[in-house]
């Protein structure tokens, strides 16, 4: 493994014991997840998923970069078949304990996403990609070629994460969108633009089907999780109208559906 993807690595396993992460496994979380699975996705995203898999009973669903996991517990409570992937252990051994205890029957899996060297060829129906994906990778065209390579033909791709038009800015709420780098500048920190993510799975093969553009619908978009618990509810519920949040003028999410043809 090499220096930047131990650091990833080393990152993600650090973060996994965050406040933030720990809030998303209490009980009262979980139980919101099992009586609506669908509320593990941005309302437009399993809209989008129910449009090309309307019946997800007993299809294989692989989640590469996994991360919480709640939209693999979402996938399984659905009646996928679901294979959890993600380079971080610990990442895994929280979610593992969590389907245990709802005796869901996910398969963990430590695997770079890039890579995903441990997995078979033409075997998933699904792979779903979520926030926080596209951050850390480094070789968006391994990516994409593997993901092509894993899927069943006539299988989808749907990936959700941050918008790339939001990453030319600091992304402060409440106030006028303010510059720190060009779009064109994606490296060292990876933040791809939208002709990168589209380049990279037309040069895997994959048919591109629908692309949307998506608001946030919350204001967890707009603040780390120290901020948001010192917020006064009240005042959010004007963060995702672009009149009052300038920033919520642009696009905060992208989801792109492609097939394995």
């Amino acid at each position: 493994m090499d220096n930047l993807l131990k650091a990833v690595k080393d990152g993600w396993n650090k973060t996994a014991d965050s406040g933030w992460y720990q809030s998303l496994r209490t009980d009262e979380k979980i139980a919101e997840l099992v009586k609506e699975p669908e509320t593990a996705f941005h309302p437009v995203v399993i809209d989008l998923i129910k449009k090309y898999l309307p019946d997800l009973h007993g299809r294989e669903v692989l989640l590469p970069s996994s991360g919480d996991n709640h939209a693999a517990f979402a996938f399984a409570l659905m009646g996928a078949k679901v294979t959890s992937s993600d380079i971080s252990e610990k990442q895994l051994e929280h979610a593992q304990k969590i389907a245990d205890k709802l005796h869901l029957a996910i398969s963990f899996i430590c695997d770079d996403t890039m890579r995903l060297s441990k997995l078979k060829d033409n075997c998933f129906a699904l792979v779903y990609t979520s926030n926080g994906t596209h951050t850390w990778i480094t070789d968006l065209a391994s990516m994409y070629k593997n993901i092509y390579r894993v899927l069943k033909p006539a299988g989808f791709s749907i990936m959700y994460d941050i918008h790339p038009f939001n990453r030319p800015f600091t992304g402060e709420p409440w106030k006028a969108p303010e510059i720190q780098k060009p779009y064109w500048e994606t490296m060292p920190n990876c933040h791809w633009r939208v002709q990168d993510l589209v380049n990279s799975m037309a040069a895997a093969r994959l048919s591109i089907r629908e692309m949307e553009e998506l608001q946030a619908v919350n204001a967890s978009f707009w603040f780390s999780y120290d901020e948001l618990i010192k917020q006064n509810p009240s005042e959010m519920e004007k963060i995702n109208n672009w009149q009052y949040n300038p920033m919520a003028a642009l696009p905060a999410w992208i989801s792109i559906a492609a097939q394995k043809m």
